[in-house]
């Protein structure tokens, strides 16, 4: 348990996975081309994620079935290093890094520490269709319906400044080292959601929209959640020996809560706008009470040599940490207390546009805030457009931009269908490749890919 515990930790101060990228369940290949701009498009089970509302828009399909959806979303980026930054210093094999790359390269890093991120979404996993599901009509109420499974797992992490400019420069004698702020978070949640729509038009709006649709999402969440609430840290080497003191208080438990989103959407007299506004974890609550957990993890060290490592089995002997379970040997964790506590998933509001200038060509625009932060959501409003052009029917190609939220950056896409064949419908090779952190790859600082192999509805 504490060799697994410290592994967790460790994967918290170096980086972070995430299947969010701004929300729940939006990392979709197409919504992806389009720099996520994509509220406004998403039909299907896939409009539970974005907006339920969208489910009772006429174009939509009335039945859908996502048996089949094989393929994957990875991204990765950080706050400092851009692509230019490694091809310019760490490339040549022959260049030695001087002093002032050193320099120009901490300067690139804020002040509040190195953030990285790598996001993973896996699209089908053990045989069922994860953030995804069926959608279907309830006749007898006039609904559209859906029901979907969704599955959000990841860490996410901020490196200490000073920990990069050890890993550059090494260490001074006599300069203290302020290595204090430690921050991170990991979770996994699953969700089972039942959305529905109807279509309903006010008499104010009636002489503007063709129709006009609201909806709702119910969720049962369920997961495990865990988080460094406080960090403290410091280290000074001294030509006699090195002093260390670090210690993080972490939580963790596992949990289980319920959710609401609630969501309205339109389309214009001409049928050329389409409008969609959600706000999603409108009303959620999530309780981790099972097995709560708060722990000190910590290491202590005074005068230590280089030559005290020598002939020790384990690093902790070398330390000065304290035998705190009376077993012999220093302990690297010690036990807070067991008490429960609430983490909710952050609201968000959507919004989202698509506007048909041209038969073949559809442009869309979002806008994105939350109102808090965690699980992978910052609170900087993020702004995203996106253009998707059909040469033919079967052969979209995608361009989006986005500026704001947890990094601007730019993308584009392809895909082969959607093919019908009677009751089947199905897509292959959707591709989406991302600058994350910059427009152009050059200096970008992270990228995106999503590829989507083979996707198979009925419907």
């Amino acid at each position: 348990m504490k060799t697994g515990k410290l592994a967790i930790i460790a994967a918290l101060l170096i980086a972070g996975i995430s299947t969010r990228s701004e929300g729940l369940g939006d990392t979709q290949t197409r919504a992806l081309a389009l720099s996520q701009a994509y509220t406004a498009l998403a039909r299907g089970p896939e409009a539970v994620f974005w907006n339920p509302a969208n489910l009772a828009l006429r174009g939509g399909p009335k039945f859908q079935w996502e048996l089949v959806n094989f393929g994957f979303s990875l991204i990765a980026e950080n706050n400092g290093f851009s692509v230019k930054t490694y091809n310019d210093n760490f490339t040549d094999k022959t260049r030695l890094i001087t002093e002032a790359d050193k320099n120009k390269i901490l300067k690139e890093i804020p002040d509040d520490g190195e953030r990285i991120n790598v996001d993973l979404d896996p699209r089908f996993a053990l045989g069922i269709p994860l953030n995804g599901g069926v959608a279907f009509p309830i006749s007898a109420w006039g609904l559209s319906s859906a029901i979907t499974l969704g599955l959000n797992t990841g860490f996410e992490a901020e490196l200490p400044k000073a920990m990069i400019e050890l890993m550059l420069k090494g260490n001074e004698f006599n300069k203290p080292y302020d290595i204090a702020d430690w921050n991170g978070s990991g979770w996994s949640v699953f969700s089972f959601n039942w959305a529905a729509a109807k279509p309903w038009m006010p008499g104010k709006l009636k002489p503007y929209l063709d129709e006009f649709t609201v909806g709702g999402t119910f969720k049962v969440l369920s997961g495990a959640y865990g988080d460094i609430q406080k960090s403290k840290g410091s280290l000074l080497v001294e030509p006699e020996g090195m002093d260390l003191d670090f210690n993080l208080i972490t939580r963790a438990a596992g949990g289980y809560g319920f959710g609401l989103d609630l969501g309205v959407a339109g389309v214009t007299k001409d049928r050329k706008l389409t409008f969609s506004a959600g706000l999603l974890n409108f009303l959620d609550y999530m309780s981790w009470g099972i097995s709560p957990k708060q722990d000190s993890v910590f290491a202590t060290a005074n005068n230590l040599k280089a030559t005290s490592v020598f002939g020790v089995k384990n690093i902790q002997d070398a330390l000065d940490n304290p035998d705190i379970d009376g077993d012999g040997s220093a302990d690297f964790t010690k036990n807070l207390g067991d008490k429960a506590f609430s983490r909710s998933l952050p609201a968000m509001l959507r919004l989202g546009a698509a506007y048909q200038l041209q038969p073949k060509l559809t442009l869309v625009g979002n806008y994105d805030q939350a109102f808090s932060s965690g699980f992978g959501i910052k609170v900087t409003p993020r702004i995203s457009a996106g253009a998707e052009y059909r040469l033919v029917d079967w052969f979209p190609m995608r361009f989006g931009l986005t500026v704001g939220g947890r990094s601007s950056g730019s993308s584009l896409g392809f895909a082969f269908g959607p093919f019908n064949l009677g009751h089947t419908q199905f897509e292959v090779l959707d591709l989406a490749l991302v600058n994350r952190g910059g427009m152009l790859p050059g200096v970008s600082k992270g990228t995106a890919i999503s590829l989507m192999l083979f996707k198979f509805n009925l419907i």
